[in-house]
């Protein structure tokens, strides 16, 4: 079976097929040389028949040439010359022939040479006794002498001429083999390719019949996946459906149980009995609604809405949440949240609420004494300060899980223990919405527990995008009369390259505590960000030298800017482009905009100035006012007015943050009381606000509790003591600066 294993692997097809296309083109190459080879070798033999041809019919044309010549002598005809004249005319043409045919023969080519002169010599020889006899002058001694002469020519020629015909022969025997060699391999390498071939087409067809039968095994398996998913999609549409039909009667059962216990005595046993049915029929929604949510779940329709989301208020939310359930059994809850986390991040704040509710709620439910804590931490990306990693953990000091146990859990209706008290009052679908919600949201869930010693879930979600914009709650209401001192004071740089547009947004922020700074360009925008570090930045987009968009590409490569929201003001009208503005800037405001239009965008990306009772702005100066007078920059009240403003926090702030506990409404109350010690110059309310606002931040419940208490105490030591005012400040707003 592992060899079969080991075969279906791709690779195994890819190596045999290489070998075999190698092998097979290889043949095809071997095959190509031994034919030009027998090509070359046949050339080879045809060009030696021809040289030794042309050699024999040199060598004949001399000797002919001889014979006429003799002929001549002894009888004076002129038609015994005829030979000879063909001689003169032919040789010359022959031997070019027989140079060209030995060019790259350098053996040859000397040869030919030698050959030629020796020809030469004898139709000379013979063309002088031609002339002699011509002559009359012929004599037997020049007859002897030239016989002579010639026959040593003529042998001289002859030894040449063998000389030269042997030469062609060893080449074609040479070429002959290196042909025989080359078809040699030739061969081998055809039967190897075809004996490889073979082999492989044996293997091949074993391997598809593995394929194919491993083939029909993995439709078979889709098509049960299918069917599977079919059953799951419809079991889930049931669930949701019947979980639906179910909610309609129970909301019916949960309004007339209010209705009825209404009606009934306070201690009567029918009053009881309706309360019964009502925490029952409670309890039953809530196994309705946790089923409605795995079914929703396991058919994918459950959508993400990510939204600007602060964490502080999630932790806000869950303290005023389960402050109560945990005071009764005396737990301290106490919540950790680090200090580098961003104020808003891009998530789904209802399902975050949805899986923290269900973690610290089974916390409470599981722990007997100690503590539930609740911890928040971040940690940047290092190479995208705009995005970051959130943990979130949730941890106790309860009973604890089995490490068997520890996997199973996060199944749906898988419980622990389910005859623990605890686990009576639930269905055990908690944990398994969720790991399923915190997947769906791109995170994991980790477990680590203990028996007897507590439970800590941890909740890692990378790649967490940084938001730009605040969360709905933390904005500045819009109203028709906005001021931008709604806002904290803030720093901004106002791009524009149009001196009107400069000088309205000037007039719009005219004595309020923000600061601006101008710029005409992007370049000029630029400088002034490595300079100053804006909070905000209204920026053009046609501008000269450097434009919007130019500058914003550059603003973004310059370390620290990656969370420095830049809002384009433009006065395109075109949908599409306000699109696209929109993708690449982290606001939009289009010309003209009115005051309204900039205080709802700003809101959107400053936090909202908290006050106290008494107003940090200087008063507008009286008509009467005489000139170069300077306003005090906060009303100073008397001893009776700051009594009365206490008291007046005493029975409405004090009280409501007293019994909610909520850490959002702390952190208000402390800043209003420290507000209200600078407006009266009171150090007392001032260290009591800073404290309170520090035991809020800090998530220290037990002081933040005792201080809370302490403050009645507080407001009667000032009022023995004459909660006198102090003299006028100096003016400390800041006018917005060109």
């Amino acid at each position: 079976m592992s060899f079969r294993m080991r075969l279906l692997n791709p690779r195994i097809y890819t190596y045999l097929v290489t070998i075999w296309l190698a092998l097979s083109f290889g043949g095809i190459v071997l095959g190509v040389l031994v034919w030009l080879n027998l090509s070359h070798s046949f050339e080879a033999s045809v060009e030696s028949a021809q040289f030794r041809r042309s050699l024999r019919q040199v060598f004949s044309a001399l000797q002919d040439a001889e014979t006429g010549e003799r002929g001549f002598l002894l009888s004076g005809d002129e038609a015994y010359l005829q030979p000879f004249e063909r001689a003169e005319n032919e040789l010359p043409e022959r031997f070019d022939t027989l140079a060209g045919t030995v060019m790259d023969q350098p053996r040859l080519r000397e040869d030919l040479l030698v050959l030629k002169g020796l020809a030469e010599l004898k139709l000379s020889s013979l063309r002088r006794a031609i002339a002699e006899r011509r002559k009359a002058t012929f004599t037997n001694g020049f007859n002897r002498a030239r016989e002579e002469e010639g026959m040593v020519l003529m042998q001289k020629i002859r030894s040449t001429i063998d000389r030269m015909d042997q030469h062609p022969e060893d080449i074609a025997a040479a070429s002959g083999e290196a042909t025989r060699y080359q078809l040699k391999r030739a061969l081998l390498a055809t039967l190897l390719a075809g004996g490889f071939g073979l082999g492989a087409g044996i293997i091949a067809l074993y391997l598809s019949r593995i394929a194919l039968r491993k083939e029909q095994n993995e439709r078979l398996l889709a098509e049960q996946a299918i069917r599977a998913e079919s059953a799951a999609r419809e079991k889930n549409a049931f669930l949701a459906n019947m979980s639906h039909e179910i909610r309609t009667p129970m909301n019916a059962i949960l309004g007339f149980s209010d209705l009825l216990a209404t009606e009934l005595p306070a201690d009567s046993k029918a009053r009881q009995r309706v309360r019964a049915i009502r925490e029952s029929a409670t309890s039953l929604l809530q196994l309705i609604n946790d089923i409605l949510d795995l079914s929703k779940i396991d058919a994918g329709v459950v959508e993400l809405h990510p939204e600007p989301t602060d964490l502080r208020e999630l932790s806000d939310f869950m303290h005023t949440v389960f402050a109560q359930q945990a005071a009764r059994k005396t737990l301290v809850l106490e919540c950790e949240i680090d200090p580098a986390l961003p104020h808003a991040l891009m998530l789904d704040r209802s399902r975050l609420r949805q899986i923290v509710v269900n973690l610290i709620g089974n916390a409470i439910k599981f722990t007997e004494h100690g503590t539930v804590k609740l911890g928040i931490r971040w940690a940047h990306h290092p190479a995208n300060r705009g995005s970051g990693t959130l943990e979130i953990e949730v941890a106790d000091t309860g009973v604890g899980i089995p490490p068997e146990k520890q996997r199973e859990i996060f199944q749906p209706f898988v419980q622990v223990d389910p005859q623990r008290a605890g686990e009576k009052q639930g269905s055990g679908l908690g944990l398994s919405i969720v790991e399923r919600i915190t997947q769906r949201m791109g995170g994991t869930v980790t477990l680590q527990s203990e028996v007897g010693r507590g439970t800590r879930f941890r909740l890692i979600f990378p790649d967490v995008t940084i938001s730009l914009r605040l969360p709905e709650n933390a904005r500045a209401d819009l109203v028709e009369d906005v001021d931008f001192n709604e806002f904290e004071p803030a720093e901004f740089l106002v791009v524009d390259d149009n001196e009107s547009n400069r000088e309205l947004v000037a007039g719009y922020f005219e004595n309020t505590e923000h600061r601006l700074r101008f710029a005409v360009n992007g370049r000029e925008a630029l400088d002034l960000v490595r300079q100053h570090r804006p909070d905000i930045v209204l920026m053009d987009i046609r501008m000269p030298e450097m434009d919007g968009h130019t500058a914003l590409a550059e603003l973004r490569k310059m370390p620290g800017t990656e969370l420095l929201p830049v809002i384009a003001v433009t006065a395109s009208s075109m949908m599409d482009d306000e699109q696209v503005l929109r993708g690449y800037f982290a606001g939009y405001v289009r010309k003209p905009f009115t005051r309204q239009a900039l205080f709802q965008e700003l809101a959107a990306f400053l936090p909202r100035h908290t006050r106290g009772l008494v107003s940090l702005r200087p008063p507008a100066p009286a008509a009467t006012e005489p000139a170069g007078a300077t306003p005090c920059s906060r009303i100073v009240l008397d001893g009776p007015a700051l009594t009365a403003a206490l008291r007046e926090l005493e029975a409405g702030a004090w009280r409501e943050v007293s019994e909610s506990g909520a850490i959002s409404a702390v952190k208000e109350f402390a800043h209003r009381v420290h507000e209200l010690g600078r407006a009266h110059d009171r150090r007392e309310l001032r260290d009591y606000g800073a404290a309170l606002q520090r035991d809020a931040e800090e998530y220290a419940i037990l002081r933040m509790e005792n201080r809370l208490k302490d403050f009645p105490a507080l407001i009667h030591s000032l009022a023995t003591t004459g909660g006198v005012a102090a003299t006028p400040n100096s003016p400390t707003g800041s006018n917005p600066s060109a």
